[in-house]
């Protein structure tokens, strides 16, 4: 059996096409659900009265998604702007939907700086933005929180 070693969570680095050398906070849960067909009802009753049921895979219920929260930094729009990109020109957008999704990746590495893990992010695009509060008692810096949908997630280490 092959040695396993778990990963820390606090060395990693996220980029999109034209997005590198930028202050990620956390990267949130990458998440995608299957789903199924043809088990909802039974298929058929074979012999023996024994009831014969199907399951097969229906590709996604929705598309792969991940949650990125940068550092609110002074100049820096690349997040926010990638994001009106996206959005329709009625809704404050730039209306380019298509020309402005981008193929990224989240690595993370060991504590040797060495990359242990790659899930590259195909055709992503931000779903949502959201910016943290700003309180004049606050100690924390600010953060933009952005979930990033995409056509496919693959791990590839």
């Amino acid at each position: 059996m092959a040695d396993l070693t778990p990963i820390g969570k606090s060395r990693f680095y996220v980029e999109f096409d034209g997005l590198t050398d930028k202050m990620v906070a956390k990267v949130g849960e990458v998440s995608f659900t299957g789903q199924t067909q043809g088990s909802e009802k039974p298929l058929a009753s074979t012999k023996g009265g024994k009831t014969l049921w199907q399951s097969t895979s229906a590709g996604f219920e929705e598309n792969p998604n991940v949650t990125i929260e940068t550092y609110l930094c002074e100049g820096d729009m690349d997040w926010y702007n990638w994001m009106k990109g996206t959005m329709p020109k009625s809704e404050g957008g730039d209306g380019d939907w298509a020309g402005n999704r981008k193929n990224g990746a989240i690595v993370a590495y060991d504590t040797s700086d060495e990359e242990t893990l790659r899930w590259t992010l195909t055709n992503a695009w931000i779903k949502s933005y959201k910016m943290s509060d700003l309180d004049a008692t606050g100690s924390e810096l600010a953060k933009e929180t952005f979930e990033i949908v995409c056509e496919a997630i693959d791990r590839e280490k």
